[in-house]
């Protein structure tokens, strides 16, 4: 089974002339953690250094460019994130979806109101195109020089007013005291608001952008308060409105509702938002900024001094400082079509963050921008004001407001003395400054000295994080095309040969053969149960018999509870834990074979495997640098004998067809070409390392969690050989022995979950193979996950497809996860939906099947079995891997904590992920449904329990399972599917 995205992309993109930012490995990959603004410079200093003009972040791609910020900003294609969604809410379809995300993100706090609508309205920020022309024509008159200039009167009085105030005592608190409450009345006067509402407006400002923190936890707490004040700035701003239509002024509200161009005035709507954005933009910006000036002269004393002494330095001081230590340092903009630019392409949805910040940093032509200096002879330019159509429409009020502050804080505090070290507020927060900045105004006695931390030593500054090197790219890129020609070859590669490799056919036969007559022979007499019990015994070693590629059909086999007798995933699980394994004479060869000499790479190599499994075996080791590693090592001649079993089977599939139960229902052949998909990956190590570097950036990039991935040394990498990190821990399963505390055991579930959710449908991508060997649990809790050859993707339209179906499932929506479903492949193209959702009685709430008589619930079994087959049901390769997976995170957590609450995790897992991810959500999948929907109906109507069930463990959810097992016929249902 080819991807489809694939097939298209490759006819659409040529990959050999161009790069494809949105490819696996297209751009380094950088995941730096600053934690202050010195290391901010840092960053982006080595960003310039080390990477090309764009980079992959765990949050997005990032451009970094000053030319290619500036050309993005300035080109109509590129929309501004804000005006998408504020399309998508104008389409009938989705209008309610941000509000239905908005509060599945709230149903995590109890006791607090669920806020009421969210809405976008239209504003020059939230609309594209003629739209967007049509606003900035009527309002672009009233931003003016001249209207900010007639203002700076009054800035000044300010100011100075604010200024006296603090003078009076020793010290002063300067953003307090200063930088806070200095922009509030400038608006206001602007506006022509009350100067006594002030306080009203600092209150409104301040909480409604702190929901543009980065952290959903602490966005989650603040809904219903940012929602209040939404409220009530709404209804000022309309009282406002009203009274200036009444009797206008000379004020800004005044001019606006008069402004026309063409006899075209703006809406009611549209003047609320102006104002409001204006209200917004034009403080917390400002009063950040400020500080930010104040805290960057404070550790440039030099600098502040020549300020005092000349005034005329003070708009370079201004214009030095957006460019330096600029409040907003990222923008965001989404591709609305296929773009080509500076040799890369961008398809359409791409969405990059544009760093202003890191831009302006770089672009001087000075020989280092990653300085401050005020004296600067060259041009500096900057986008701390963005650029192109969307170019702030307060600039020339913003450079206004910051001149005359700093004229007036210079003029009357010649000295800049910190009393402690300056307070940032936290990098994830939208627009970003400094949150406590202490000054005493006469010297200070104590030799102690303290900085702002804004300095440029680069060297002093040593940032944590990560920036790919060429080798680890390359070889991701590289991996997807190798892995892209793999799906091409599937086909071919199953294809049913006219005649099998004899050889190969004859010893299956035989040794399953033998295996059979056996059990019937020797164990005929033994109880029904043991007899089963012997058989799957035989098989399994049978299995094992003939190499890797039954050993892995059998572990496969292990994952698929409830498909298959428990009794024979039992047996199965053995080929995890105890597969035979090779000789460290055979092992050693293919090591020396593919490295070289095994003493010029190792000072030791234990002989004795830590772990044999069907693919290779993993051997403990050190280095000549003593450090400690594990090595990898694939079985010999392991390729040919895998291709020659995929023909066998090839050759077999078709001969059950309707013949077995489980044939039946899963169509051989399709299970073939999906085992052939998943193992002929795992036979190329190079594959599995770019993998375990994907999966890696995609976990990283949800803060909140932590994993343990094992560090592979590219220089010792091959097809067939790994050198990596050791994880250590205990085997998940067995995480019983650490004693874990109950909400230990929910956190990990969760994080698991929330790997697997975010990997699949965010990232499109997931590790495949959760099983007692690739999943651990250290003494911090970190889970630690290894083995990545079998590894889950999505690309494009499969993505969206699979985002749909989870989506329905934490919804309730069945229309939405059979249409998943359906573009995921698990049913025909020209399959209708209704059709399938009525003949699978999905949309069947209330409903316990235990409650059923033997009659009813067999008939219901043959009916539902029937209906997969008419309907030609088959199971896409990603959902059986992901399905595997949670069978695995189900058998375990059950095990250590089997009263936990499944009701409980599914509502606090799905709000999670909706805080997260909500607007992405909203515009990828334009998923609309109303407030009154129940989450958790999925889980009911699969679990088969009432709406009166205020809970369901993991036991009672095993009891029913059993009950349900214990009440169907076997036979009466094979005969209904033969």
């Amino acid at each position: 089974m080819t991807d489809p995205d694939l097939e298209i992309r490759s006819d659409k993109f040529d990959r050999n002339s161009r790069v494809i930012v949105t490819d696996p490995g297209a751009v380094p990959y950088v995941d730096l953690q600053p934690e202050s603004f010195s290391q901010i410079i840092s960053s982006n200093k080595k960003l310039a250094d080390r990477s090309d003009w764009i980079v992959q972040t765990p949050v997005g791609l990032l451009v970094h460019g000053y030319k290619q910020t500036r050309s993005i900003l300035r080109d109509q294609r590129w929309i501004s994130v804000l005006s998408g969604i504020s399309m998508l809410d104008s389409l009938e379809s989705t209008a309610s979806d941000l509000n239905v995300l908005f509060e599945r993100a709230r149903r995590s706090i109890p006791d607090v109101e669920i806020p009421t609508n969210f809405t976008i309205r239209p504003n020059v920020l939230s609309v594209e195109g003629e739209d967007h022309r049509r606003l900035r024509k009527l309002v672009n008159p009233s931003f003016n020089s001249k209207n900010a200039d007639r203002l700076r009167p009054f800035m000044r009085e300010y100011a100075i007013e604010l200024v006296e105030s603090f003078l009076k005592k020793e010290t002063s608190e300067i953003v307090q005291d200063f930088c806070r409450p200095y922009p509030i009345p400038i608006i206001c006067r602007l506006l022509g608001a009350n100067d006594k509402d002030w306080e009203s407006f600092d209150h409104w400002a301040d909480v409604i952008f702190s929901a543009l923190d980065a952290d959903t936890d602490a966005v989650i707490n603040r809904l219903d308060e940012v929602s209040n004040a939404q409220k009530e700035l709404d209804e000022y701003i309309k009282t406002l409105i009203e009274e200036r239509s009444r009797n206008p002024q000379e004020d800004l509200v005044s001019e606006l509702i008069q402004n026309q161009v063409d006899g075209d005035r703006l809406s009611s709507d549209e003047l609320v938002a102006m104002v409001e954005a204006l209200l917004l933009a034009g403080t917390d910006t400002t009063r950040n900024q400020l500080g930010a000036i104040i805290a960057v002269l404070a550790d440039h004393p030099e600098q502040y001094s020549l300020l005092n002494g000349n005034h005329d330095l003070i708009p370079a001081a201004v214009e030095e400082s957006l460019r330096y230590i600029g409040a907003v340092r990222t923008t965001a903009r989404l591709a609305v079509e296929d773009i080509e630019f500076e040799g890369k392409i961008f398809p359409a949805g791409t969405t990059v963050f544009l760093g202003l910040h890191s831009a302006s940093l770089a672009e001087t032509d000075d020989p280092d921008g990653y300085s401050f200096n005020i004296l600067r002879e060259r041009e500096c330019p900057h986008l701390a004001f963005g650029s192109g159509a969307h170019h702030c429409l307060g600039a020339f009020l913003a450079r206004a407001e910051l001149q005359e502050a700093l004229k007036v804080f210079v003029e009357r505090i010649p000295r800049l003395n910190l009393i402690s070290p300056v307070e940032w507020k936290p990098l994830s927060m939208g627009i970003w400054g400094p949150s406590r900045l202490e000054i005493a105004f006469q010297d200070l006695s104590s030799n102690k000295v303290f900085t702002a931390g804004t300095n440029d030593n680069i060297e002093k500054n040593p940032i944590t994080g990560h920036i790919s090197e060429k080798d680890e790219d390359l070889l991701i890129r590289e991996s997807s095309k190798k892995r892209f020609e793999i799906q091409k070859s599937i086909p071919y590669l199953i294809q049913r040969p006219k005649f099998p490799p004899i050889r190969r056919l004859l010893k299956t036969v035989f040794t399953f053969g033998k295996a059979f007559i056996t059990w019937k022979i020797v164990d005929a007499r033994k109880e029904n149960e043991v007899k089963k019990t012997v058989l799957y015994r035989r098989v399994r070693e049978a299995a094992e018999q003939l190499g890797p590629t039954y050993v892995k059909l059998a572990q496969l086999i292990s994952a698929a509870e409830g498909v298959f007798p428990d009794a024979l995933i039992e047996e199965c699980k053995k080929c995890r834990d105890e597969v035979q394994a090779e000789t460290w004479s055979t092992a050693r060869k293919t090591i020396e074979n593919e490295l070289g000499p095994l003493n010029d790479i190792f000072k030791s190599v234990d002989p004795i495997p830590i772990a044999a499994a069907s693919i290779a075996q993993v051997h403990s080791a050190i280095l000549h640098d003593d450090s400690s590693v594990v090595v990898k090592v694939q079985r010999p001649k392991i390729q040919d004998q895998v291709i020659s079993d995929l023909k066998v089977l090839a050759w077999l599939a078709p001969k059950f067809v309707g013949r077995i139960p489980v044939a039946a229902l899963t169509n051989p052949p399709a299970l073939v070409e999906l085992f052939a998909e998943t193992i002929c990956e795992e036979l190329d190590f190079n594959l599995e390392v770019a993998n375990l570097f994907e999966l890696e950036r995609a976990l990283r990039a949800n803060p909140k969690n932590s994993w343990e991935f094992p560090i592979p040394n590219l220089d010792y990498v091959t097809s067939r050989i790994i050198v990596m990190s050791a994880v250590e821990g205990v085997s998940l399963g067995n995480a019983n022995e650490m004693h874990l505390e109950v909400e230990e055991i929910s956190d990990v579930f969760r994080q698991m979950v929330d790997g697997l959710l975010e990997g699949a449908v965010i990232h499109g991508i997931f590790h495949g193979d959760f099983h007692a060997g690739n999943v651990f649990l250290n003494h911090e809790k970190k889970i630690g996950l290894v083995d990545f050859g079998i590894t889950g993707r999505l690309n494009g339209e499969r993505r969206i497809a699979f985002l749909r179906y989870v989506v329905g499932l934490m919804t309730g929506d069945a229309e939405a996860q059979i249409s998943g479903l359906r573009d995921l492949g698990a049913f025909p193209d020209d399959s209708d939906i209704k059709t399938l959702i009525k003949d699978f009685k999905l949309e069947r709430d209330d409903f316990d099947p235990l409650e059923m008589s033997e009659e009813e619930f067999v008939a219901e079994i043959r009916l539902l079995v029937k209906d997969l087959l008419t309907h030609g049901a088959r199971i896409p390769k990603e959902l059986m891997l992901f399905v595997k997976n949670f069978a695995y995170l189900s058998s375990v957590i059950q095990d250590l904590h089997p009263e936990m609450d499944l009701l409980e995790e599914f509502e606090k897992i799905s709000s999670s992920f909706f805080t997260r991810n909500g607007v992405r959500v909203a515009t990828e999948v334009g998923f609309s449904v109303t407030t009154d929907d129940i989450s958790d109906q999925s889980l009911r109507r699969v679990a088969g329990i009432r709406n009166s069930e205020r809970t369901l463990t993991w036991s009672a959810l095993q009891n029913r399972r059993n009950e349900a097992i214990e009440r169907l016929p076997v036979r009466s249902v094979v005969e209904e599917i033969s």
